[in-house]
């Protein structure tokens, strides 16, 4: 397993000093982005390094249960290069288990959750996967290794190692509110 990595893949509190500068990078690159590109790509990118305001780490104090408290949510997973073709087998495990779970609320997740890999390599080389969680089901319970749990016991342990083991730097959660950029009425 990978330092500073929980059992479920998730990143510990690493150095505060490490995260500044991971910040300033994607903020200096987003900044040169924005120069060149227009609003919706440099909103893209924003969501793709991950550097949205409100984001909440998977760090192994909480490691379950993943729920979300805004309408929308995303989890960043940064997955291992040699990794991928792994972690993509589990995420459509995860998806036939929700799309056949005789839980409705289950099914309401398979139906909002749409997965998304980056094009590019992120830092260090771990592919960036992003799962859009649209809409979020209220109290429903995220954590992959549940999910598994649920539709395949006698699986599980083996679909959790290969899950866990694919992870290059854990995953971020994060609850989006929609900002409303309509102009108020009597407006420009």
């Amino acid at each position: 397993m990978a330092p500073g990595l929980a059992a479920d893949g998730c990143r510990h509190a690493n150095s505060a000093v490490a995260v500044r500068l991971a910040a300033r990078a994607r903020r200096a690159w987003l900044t040169a982005l924005a120069r060149r590109c227009s609003r919706a790509a440099v909103l893209a990118a924003a969501l793709a390094a991950g550097v949205a305001g409100g984001a909440v780490h998977g760090a192994a104090a909480q490691p379950m249960p993943r729920m979300f408290s805004a309408d929308v949510g995303l989890i960043f997973s940064y997955v291992q290069a040699d990794r991928s073709e792994d972690f993509e087998d589990i995420m459509t495990r995860v998806g036939e288990a929700l799309a056949a779970s005789e839980q409705v609320d289950r099914r309401r997740q398979a139906a909002g959750w749409t997965l998304y890999r980056a094009e590019e390599l992120f830092v260090g080389g771990a592919v960036l996967y992003i799962s859009l969680l649209d809409p979020v089901v209220p109290d429903a319970d995220y954590w992959v290794p549940r999910i598994l749990n649920e539709a395949f016991p006698t699986e599980v342990q083996a679909l959790y190692d290969t899950y866990a083991g694919a992870f290059a730097d854990g995953q971020m959660l994060m609850n989006l509110t929609r900002v409303d950029l309509e102009p108020a009425a009597g407006g420009p």
